[in-house]
């Protein structure tokens, strides 16, 4: 990871990373009780479903192709005499083969529904597993990204974040879960029919593995091409989907300079080179597959021209028995063989992506917060609202600093307006007091303590923001301005919201406090999003206010409601609020000027005006055309 905490979408170097497999498997290791209760059950249903073809070899080759009986009614058909005795003896023989013959089927039903039954029970416990750790590991990607900064949240896009919330920990689970466990199972079926083959003619099972080395020599051979193709395409799909975002996001700058056929060219080149690559991938597998699937059929054919010469051998001799339930067990064995092995070139693809989304995973968890909590930090019940800046020094870029050397006092329920030209530094304040960025130099104090010495998250409950971009949550009214917050009655929304003058329009709504919203708000104007802001603030009741004033997109009448919004919200609490608007200004006790990142001028309005410095300027250019309409 880079300085500046930037995660690229790399592909994973490696094929298989042990140390970032036991990390992975770190989250199954509390339900390792369950899992080693899902290997059983494998187990056991890899066992009872490869006992099955030498059930099926016992009821042809004993029942079926009965040699006693069969031998009995050679020696009768070529009898010059019909012997009663030896008709009552068949017949006996063939009811003994029926009945022995249904008591196999049966047991082959009975084992297929035990071996469905296990399979199923497996499948289950598996699925709980993988939810729980995909819900674990989701929980702590979304709890540190909470703890972490502005200035990370910053650096890294919004897509690549969800990215790793839902695909990644979707690709991760597969492996450390289900891609586990499938192996484990494919394992199983391996060595079962292995043992059941040698332990049943070890002729013929010599003649079914003489083909597995070449199955493996191109395993090798595939899995060296298969990784590099991977690389390749997750490379060019980052490649595209880095160029979609950012033409997306311009593409009103790419309509307005006509850019469009110079973009489409570049987007064309860049989709050519993914779907070229993918080509390249799926001939990979078309030449893989098709190897494998013909070693299969070879060891089949092995094993027929085997069992024929041995057959055409026994008649040569004059034996005419013929194991023809061997030749069908042995068939199915080679199937459920060949199966398993082919599967585990799947998994290894998993293996692939799991690795890479696991690195991404962990690159994320492992970036330390850049503003951690002191430990024991001080936790105050209430705060007065004094606010103290000492030197302050602060850069979003280190090397480039935003505030130079800031020294100002705020007594408890003063109200300071910060004004100045843009980039100034004036909306830095607000993320400097509440400590959503650290400064490089001297120290902010709330009542006497350094902001980093308190818990944040009690230090924020008492800070009040209101954000110039108003964010609503998809919801009601109600959920809007309580934020669930289980302090918050129903009768308290009511009052903040009649307070900040927003209860008129809420109740004139169709389901008033139930209203829905909509995303970001889109169901309400710029006006009722700024008094819901109001409400919302005043519900959580702060003793340190800080605005960051809205209203140049309103109209009339909704600027006056906001106005006396913001003087009733401001009232017995220490205020600091980004000036817009000459109203504000001029009730502000201190008017604080910024230029440059610097604090040039303080005092009130009428005494900045008669000093005749900057504010008597940025007045003249900003606040006197609202000073005349007023």
């Amino acid at each position: 990871m880079s300085a500046g905490f930037h995660m690229e979408d790399e592909a994973h170097q490696k094929a298989y990373d042990a140390k970032l497999m036991r990390r992975l498997m770190g989250y199954v290791k509390p339900y390792t009780a369950w899992f080693s209760v899902a290997v059983v059950l494998l187990f056991v249903a890899s066992i009872i479903g490869n006992f099955t073809p030498l059930i099926v070899m016992k009821a042809i080759d004993t029942h079926v192709n009965n040699p006693v009986r069969m031998e009995k009614e050679l020696s009768i058909r070529n009898a010059p005499t019909t012997d009663r005795a030896a008709l009552a003896e068949l017949e006996e023989l063939k009811r003994q083969d029926r009945r022995g013959l249904f008591n196999l089927m049966m047991l082959i039903c009975l084992m297929m529904l035990a071996e469905s039954v296990f399979r199923y029970v497996q499948m289950i416990v598996v699925a709980w597993i993988g939810q729980k750790t995909m819900f674990e590991m989701r929980m702590k990607i979304f709890s540190h990204l909470q703890n972490m900064s502005l200035r990370f949240l910053d650096k890294n896009p919004l897509g690549r974040l969800m990215t790793r919330v839902t695909n990644d920990v979707e690709k991760v689970q597969a492996t450390i879960v289900a891609g586990v466990e499938q192996t484990i199972s494919d394992m199983f079926t391996i060595v079962v029919v292995v043992i059941f083959m040698l332990w049943t003619n070890w002729q013929i099972a010599a003649i079914v593995l003489s083909t597995i080395p070449f199955v493996f020599i191109t395993g090798v051979i595939f899995r060296k091409f298969a990784r590099k193709s991977y690389l390749e395409v997750r490379r060019k799909v980052a490649r595209l989907n880095a160029y979609m975002q950012e033409m997306v996001s311009g593409m009103r700058v790419v309509q307005v300079f006509r850019q469009e056929a110079r973009c489409f060219g570049q987007f064309r080149e860049i989709n050519a080179e993914h779907r070229d690559e993918w080509f390249r991938q799926i001939r990979n597998f078309a030449i893989y597959y098709p190897i494998v699937d013909f070693l299969g059929t070879l060891a089949l054919t092995l094993i027929i021209f085997y069992h024929g010469w041995d057959v055409l051998g026994r008649q040569a001799s004059g034996e005419n028995m013929v194991q023809v339930g061997l030749f069908f067990a042995y068939l199915q064995w080679a199937e459920r063989l060949y199966g398993p092995i082919r599967a585990l070139t799947d998994r290894y693809n998993v293996l692939l992506e799991a690795m890479a989304s696991s690195e991404r995973i962990f690159t994320l968890l492992d970036t330390p917060e850049d503003i951690p909590n002191k430990p024991n930090g001080v936790k105050p019940k209430a705060l007065q609202g004094r606010v103290e800046f000492r030197d302050v020094w602060f850069g979003y870029d280190a090397e480039h600093p935003v505030l130079k050397g800031i020294n100002l006092t705020i007594e408890p329920g003063e109200r300071i307006a910060i004004v100045g030209h843009t980039g100034a530094g004036k909306t830095t304040f607000i993320n400097l007091l509440g400590r959503f960025y650290d400064i490089q130099r001297g120290s902010i104090l709330v009542d006497g303590v350094d902001v980093r010495d308190y818990d944040k998250t009690e230090l924020r409950r008492r800070i009040g923001i209101v954000l110039q971009d108003v964010f609503l949550f998809s919801g009601s009214i109600k959920s809007n301005i309580s934020l669930n917050s289980p302090g918050i009655t129903d009768e308290t929304i009511r009052e903040c919201a009649a307070h900040v003058n927003a209860a008129p329009f809420i109740e004139s709504l169709p389901e008033q406090y139930e209203f829905a919203v909509g995303e970001r708000g889109g169901n309400l104007s710029t006006g009722q999003r700024q008094l819901l802001a109001f409400a919302r603030a005043l519900a959580h009741d702060p003793q340190i206010l800080i605005l960051d004033e809205a209203t140049s997109s309103v109209d009339t009448a909704t600027e006056a409601l906001i106005q006396d919004a913001i003087l009733k919200l401001m009232d017995e609490r220490t205020s600091i609020v980004i000036a817009h608007r000459l109203s504000t200004v001029q009730h502000a006790d201190r008017i604080v000027v910024m230029h440059h990142g610097e604090i040039r001028e303080v005092g009130t309005h009428q005494e900045l005006l008669a000093h005749r410095g900057l504010y008597y300027t940025l007045y003249r250019l900003q606040y006197k055309d609202q000073s005349e309409a007023a």
